[in-house]
């Protein structure tokens, strides 16, 4: 497996693994805690996600990284994210 595969692995664990954990956790944390930690994933966690792989593949450059905490910004970038 090359380097290329082995980056899209990580990057999609990075993406899945957090999620299904909060789900996971739903019954232990409750409804509340669980729709915060959905926030805090869709507005926190994922746009660094993105910044880094995207820096990383050279796709963007640092001073517009910003950008990904404006929502559905980062649809651009969803194909050279996921398979780039």
């Amino acid at each position: 497996m090359d380097d290329k595969w082995l980056n899209r692995i990580v990057f999609w664990l990075l993406v899945a693994v957090p999620l299904v954990v909060l789900v996971m956790l739903v019954p232990l944390i409750g409804p509340v805690l669980f729709t915060m930690g959905v926030f805090l994933y869709a507005a926190v966690y994922r746009p660094i996600v993105n910044i880094f792989r995207l820096l990383r593949l050279g796709a963007i450059e640092e001073k517009d990284a910003w950008k990904f905490f404006i929502p559905f910004y980062h649809t651009r970038f969803m194909k050279r994210l996921f398979f780039g």
